[in-house]
C-alpha cells in the first residue's frame, strides 16, 4: 500500500501550442521553422507588411459574433426591429439606430501618454510596462495607469478599413428599456473588436451611442475529459487521484548571484522547498501534481544593478553590452541564469514530473508576440527528458486529461491593465486616486472580448501576421491563466462570462499565478473540479 500511495499521478497531454508557433518565427528564419501560414516563399520579410493586416484579420474573425450578441441585447429590449446593421463604417446613414463593427481606437493626448525610451524592437517588457522620466530607480514602480480625460483632448474611436467615426460616450436613449451596456472609455482599450449601437449626428459627424457589445467569451468545443490516471482511482469524496496541475510563474533563477545576494537568498531557498514538495512524497500530496507549467520568469531580468555598473564597465567588451537605454546588459549574468534554471528543471523531470516551460519578459527568445519556445541548447540537461520536458510557446496551450489550459506569462494581462484604469470615488461624491484595474478584472476582459492580447500591437509587442490573428479564442478553454502577477486571484465564469459560485458547463477557470519571486507562492488546480487552492512556501 505504501507503494502505491507514492505513485505519481499521470495525464496524457495533447500540445496544441503550435498554431502560435506558426505565427512566430520569421520566413527568413534558417530553422525552417518559421513560415507564417499561407505564406509562400516569394513573401519578402514580414516586418515588410503592415499592421494593419493584424486588425482586419482580428475583425473579420469577431465580427459576426459581435453582430450576434449586438442584435440579442437589442431584441432582449425590444428594439431589434429599429436597428441597420451597416457592412462599412463609411456606409453609416445619418440620425438612424445602426449597429457598426470595428476596432477600438482611443487617441490620447501623447503628452500624457508615457513615452517608451528607445526602440520599438529592442524594448523589454520592463521599458513599455515601466517607462522611467530618465532618473534610476532602485525600486520598480507600479503601473501607470492610462486614464482617458475627453477634456484633455482624448477622443475615442471606432474604426475599419473603410474609415473611422468619433463615438460620444455620452448614452443617447432608445426606448424605455434599461440599457446595461453603456459605452466607458475607461474599460475598452485600443484594439478591441465590438458591435456600436447608436446614431450618428448630421452636424458634427459624431456618433452618440446607445450601447456596446462585444463578441463574448469563446464558444464551447465538446471535448470528452480523460481521467487518465496511472496507478491512481477516482475518490470523488476525497478528490484522491484527481489530475492536479500546478502553476508556477517567476521562479527568478540567478538572482542569487552576486549582483543580487541580499534578495536571493530568500528566494533560493523557497525554490528549494518547492522542490521538496514536488520530489518528496513524505513532505505533502506532491505526488498527486501530473503536470508543471512554468509560466514565465523563469529567469531573472539580465541589467546589472547601479552598483555594478562601475564593475560591468571594466570587464570584457566580449562579456558585456549596452543597450540604447544606457543599462548594461551581462552576457555572463544569463548564462549563469539559464544554467540555474536549467538545472532546477532537471531535479524536478528526475522525479518524473512532467514540466512545461513557456517563455517569459527575461528569457532569450524573440520578444515580439507569439514568442517561440527556447532553443534546446539554452537548457541541455532538461531537454534530455523527451518524454517529461516540452518548450511551449508564449502563449501556451494543450489539452492535459481532456481538459482544455489556455494561458501566457501575463505580459498581456499587465498592459491591457494600464488602459482599464479603477477610479476611487471619494466621500464628497468627486473622482480620487486612479490605479489599474485588478489582474483578474482584465483577464476576464480579454475572456469576455475573446482576444488574448488585444492591445497588441498598439503597445504590446507583436508580429504582423496577415492571414489570420492567432490570439483570437475559437474555443472556450477550462482553465484560463496568467503569470507573474502581483497577487493570487481566482475566478469561475459561466456560459456568458459572469461570474459564477458553482461549476456548470461550459465553466472557465480563470487564475492570476502570483510571481514565486516575490509571494512564494504556487497554484494547484484539480482538473476534474477546476478548483484552486494556492500554496505558500515561506523561509521564515
Amino acid at each position: 500500500n505504501s507503494s502505491s500511495d507514492n505513485t505519481r499521478a499521470y495525464a496524457p497531454l495533447e500540445p496544441s501550442w503550435s498554431r502560435f508557433h506558426v505565427f512566430a518565427a520569421p520566413i527568413a528564419s534558417s530553422s525552417g521553422a518559421g513560415a507564417a501560414a499561407g505564406d509562400s516563399a516569394q513573401n519578402s520579410h514580414p516586418y515588410n507588411r503592415q499592421y494593419s493586416h493584424v486588425y482586419s484579420a482580428r475583425l473579420q474573425l469577431l465580427r459576426k459574433r459581435c453582430i450576434q450578441n449586438a442584435q440579442q441585447a437589442l431584441k432582449d429590449n425590444g428594439l431589434e426591429l429599429n436597428a441597420d446593421v451597416v457592412d462599412r463604417i463609411i456606409e453609416v446613414k445619418e440620425g438612424t439606430l445602426s449597429i457598426l463593427v470595428g476596432t477600438v481606437v482611443k487617441e490620447m493626448d501623447p503628452k500624457r501618454r508615457p513615452q517608451v525610451k528607445g526602440s520599438y524592437t529592442d524594448a523589454s517588457a520592463q521599458t513599455f510596462l515601466f517607462p522611467s522620466d530618465g532618473n534610476e530607480a532602485e525600486k520598480q514602480e507600479p503601473l501607470r495607469p492610462c486614464m482617458f480625460d475627453k477634456e484633455k483632448g482624448d477622443v475615442l474611436h471606432l474604426e475599419d478599413e473603410s474609415g473611422r467615426v468619433e463615438l460620444s460616450p455620452d448614452a443617447v436613449e432608445v426606448g424605455d428599456a434599461k440599457n446595461t451596456s453603456t459605452l466607458d472609455p475607461n474599460k475598452v482599450a485600443t484594439g478591441i473588436v465590438a458591435a456600436v449601437v447608436g446614431k450618428v449626428d448630421a452636424a458634427t459627424g459624431v456618433m452618440h451611442v446607445h450601447s456596446i457589445h462585444f463578441a463574448g467569451p469563446p464558444p464551447v468545443e465538446t471535448v470528452a475529459r480523460k481521467e487518465g490516471l496511472r496507478g491512481a482511482s477516482i475518490d470523488n469524496d476525497k478528490k484522491k487521484g484527481d489530475p492536479i496541475l500546478l502553476l508556477v510563474s517567476g521562479l527568478g533563477c540567478g538572482s542569487d548571484s552576486p549582483t543580487d545576494a541580499q534578495t536571493g537568498a530568500s528566494l533560493s531557498l523557497r525554490r528549494e522547498m518547492l522542490l521538496d514538495y514536488l520530489t518528496d512524497p513524505q513532505l505533502g500530496d506532491g505526488s498527486s501534481i501530473c503536470r508543471v507549467v512554468v509560466a514565465g520568469g523563469g529567469i531573472t531580468a539580465p541589467v546589472n544593478t547601479t552598483e555594478d555598473k562601475e564593475n560591468t564597465q571594466k570587464t570584457s567588451s566580449n562579456n558585456s553590452t549596452k543597450s540604447k537605454s544606457g543599462k548594461y546588459e551581462s552576457t555572463s549574468n544569463v548564462t549563469f541564469s539559464l544554467r540555474e534554471l536549467d538545472l532546477y528543471l532537471t531535479e524536478i523531470l528526475s522525479s518524473g514530473i512532467p514540466v512545461d516551460y513557456i517563455p517569459g519578459w527575461n528569457d532569450p527568445t524573440n520578444a515580439n508576440w507569439p514568442q517561440r519556445p527556447l532553443h534546446s541548447c539554452l537548457l541541455p540537461n532538461s531537454v534530455g527528458f523527451i518524454d517529461l520536458f516540452r518548450r511551449s510557446t508564449n502563449p501556451y496551450e494543450s489539452a492535459c486529461s481532456g481538459v482544455t489550459v489556455l494561458g501566457s506569462d501575463g505580459l498581456n494581462v499587465a498592459d491591457l491593465r494600464r488602459f482599464l484604469p479603477n477610479i476611487e470615488v471619494t466621500d464628497e461624491g468627486t473622482d480620487g486616486k486612479v490605479s489599474p484595474s485588478s489582474s483578474i478584472d482584465a483577464l476576464q476582459q480579454t475572456f469576455n472580448i475573446s482576444h488574448m492580447a488585444p492591445t497588441g500591437p498598439d503597445s504590446l509587442p507583436m508580429f504582423p501576421s496577415s492571414e489570420s490573428d492567432p490570439f483570437v479564442m475559437t474555443s472556450r478553454p477550462s482553465v484560463y491563466f496568467a503569470g507573474n502577477c502581483d497577487e493570487f486571484e481566482a475566478r469561475l465564469v459561466g456560459d456568458k462570462g459572469e461570474s459564477i459560485d458553482n461549476i456548470e458547463d461550459g465553466a472557465t477557470r480563470l487564475v492570476c499565478v502570483p510571481s514565486f519571486a516575490s509571494t512564494g507562492e504556487v497554484v494547484k488546480v484539480n482538473l476534474r473540479t477546476l478548483e484552486c487552492e494556492v500554496i505558500s512556501f515561506n523561509d521564515v
